[in-house]
């Protein structure tokens, strides 16, 4: 049985922790400003950050959409991992294992609580996890629900509880995983995995997230708002019950609505960098790669994308590069993507871009199925999930003028879920916009090619018996090497076949005042921002 216990406040390494700090490591920073000189910190003062968007976002559902720096704070997990990727205790004080990594016990912080002082305790967490279990809007829910004994049939309503989430007693756990795995603490330490007061939320249900309780280093203050009373923010102030080391900075406040114009002002303290008005010799600015991915996905089962062959060729009228400029802004811009791994992750180095087929070639191969007259051209519903409707018509202009000439003309569907393609008998393409929870690829390849898998087999419909059999494969290996080795062979399946076309992945820049400190990005980038460690020196 190995034990990880805490040693002052550095977190002790054996086998599983000490293989994440080597898968991870490296990934996203592409520079930090020096904090060897930074003076001692000063408590006390209000951090105002503007979000990314145009619009307010004010869910406040760790399983949610919401400010993934509202979330993170808002709440806490088992365990988290530290901006060098370190793997550190949450509210879990620190765990055993045993059978062979199969079995976790995790032994809770006594002075772990809630905002509002109540106690969080193992029915919280297995309550939290259960939650989730029953949410079906995202991939990565039912993938952790099969890796816990019995949280399949629980995902399917065969079961009243998960029989692997097992409480031993007020502050004890047990996690029965199906088999060891890297990647199973990465699901805990996920931001959707974070714990909630299971009697609250039982009680107060959707209203519980109104004015939400966690036991984050900061809590929830108040919505901002404007002289007519309209919700324009939130503000969170600092956790006095924390049980760890409790943030410097007093409160934080995060907007969309602040304006470039209050940062040169002084009075808003980190911005994205919006505008190349703000001077890099007068303002910190960051880059950094993020974690978002976007992807054309093909309805596989449905003629003509059925063929491999057909999916294949359409690659040739996409021209990512146009389409990655729409989507683009000196904070946030698109960079083309032509693996189905990102190249940033450890051991996917960018792969030499495939020789295109001749126009000819592609032509006679469309015209096999009936295809490439734009004359008489097929009708393909092009779906998309997200509310930012100008954006939408621009890349969707942009996609039907690039298809026209191969015999396809798209039709925009927008839908609030993707359930709602479950149905369609007509040939689609969906715009698929997708943050990775973590930089594995096993977050990013199973959810979307395993045949198993619920988004899958609900959505896109490809079926490949050997990539289903690698996916399993890398589940279970315990090299790095080796696992990278896996995913290469998967990758090569996927640019033959075609499943999906890889668009583009977002790199983020970010500025702030010089008097801000110590202000960190987390592992996924600066949606993460880390507050537990910033402050103001002034």
């Amino acid at each position: 049985m190995i034990s990880f216990r805490q040693t002052s406040r550095k977190f002790s390494i054996c086998w599983l922790s000490l293989y994440c700090l080597t898968f991870l490591s490296g990934i996203l920073w592409s520079g930090s400003p020096a904090l060897f000189d930074a003076p001692k910190p000063k408590p006390g003062g209000v951090l105002k950050i503007k979000a990314y968007g145009r619009s307010l976002n004010t869910d406040l559902d760790p399983a949610g959409n919401g400010y993934p720096i509202v979330i993170e704070h808002l709440y806490e997990g088992l365990v988290r991992l530290d901006q060098s990727l370190s793997l550190f205790p949450g509210v879990a004080d620190y765990w055993t294992i045993s059978e062979g990594g199969k079995k976790v016990t995790f032994y809770l912080r006594k002075d772990a609580v809630f905002h509002n002082g109540q106690e969080v305790t193992a029915e919280d967490v297995k309550f939290s996890f259960e939650r989730l279990f029953q949410l079906k809007g995202n991939p990565l829910f039912y993938l952790f629900a099969t890796r816990i004994e019995g949280g399949e049939e629980f995902w399917q309503g065969l079961a009243p509880e998960v029989r692997g989430l097992k409480v031993i007693d007020t502050k004890t756990l047990e996690i029965d995983w199906k088999y060891p795995s890297v990647a199973n603490f990465y699901f805990l330490a996920a931001s959707f995995a974070k714990v909630l007061p299971r009697n609250l939320v039982l009680k107060e249900k959707k209203r519980f997230f109104s004015r939400p309780v966690g036991a984050g280093p900061f809590k929830f203050d108040f919505w901002l708002r404007n002289s007519r009373l309209d919700i324009i923010g939130i503000r969170l102030v600092k956790n006095e019950r924390y049980f760890g080391r409790k943030p410097y900075v007093q409160a934080v406040e995060v907007s969309p609505y602040f304006l470039l114009d209050d940062f040169f002002r002084d009075d808003v303290q980190v911005v994205p960098y919006l505008s190349y008005r703000i001077s890099r010799n007068k303002y910190q600015v960051i880059e950094s790669n993020s974690l978002h991915i976007v992807y054309l996905l093909f309805s596989c089962h449905l003629p003509p994308f059925d063929r491999p062959e057909i999916r294949k060729a359409l690659k040739i009228f996409i021209e990512k590069s146009k389409l990655a400029g729409l989507t683009s802004s000196p904070a946030y811009f698109g960079q083309v993507l032509d693996n189905y791994i990102p190249p940033y992750l450890p051991g996917f180095l960018p792969t030499e871009k495939e020789e295109e087929p001749s126009l000819s070639r592609v032509l006679e191969t469309l015209s096999s199925c009936g295809l490439g007259n734009s004359e008489k051209p097929l009708v393909v519903n092009l779906y998309f999930e997200f509310p930012q409707k100008e954006l939408v018509q621009n890349i969707y202009r942009e996609l039907r003028e690039e298809l026209l000439p191969a015999g396809i003309r798209l039709e925009l569907k927008l839908v609030k879920s993707l359930d709602e393609i479950k149905n369609d008998k007509t040939p689609y393409i969906v715009y698929f916009d997708w943050l990775m929870n973590f930089p594995d690829p096993e977050f990013l390849i199973y959810p979307l090619f395993h045949s198993g898998s619920y988004f899958n087999s609900n959505y896109i419909h490809y079926r490949n018996q050997e990539v289903d059999e690698l996916l399993e494969a890398q589940r279970v290996s315990p090299g790095f090497d080796r696992r990278v080795m896996l995913f290469r062979q998967i990758e090569e399946l996927l640019r033959a076949e075609v499943p999906a076309i890889p668009l583009y992945f977002f790199k983020q820049r970010l500025a702030y005042q010089p008097y801000i400190k110590n202000l960190k990005s987390q592992p996924l980038g600066f949606f993460y921002l880390n507050l537990r460690d910033a402050w103001i020196d002034r």
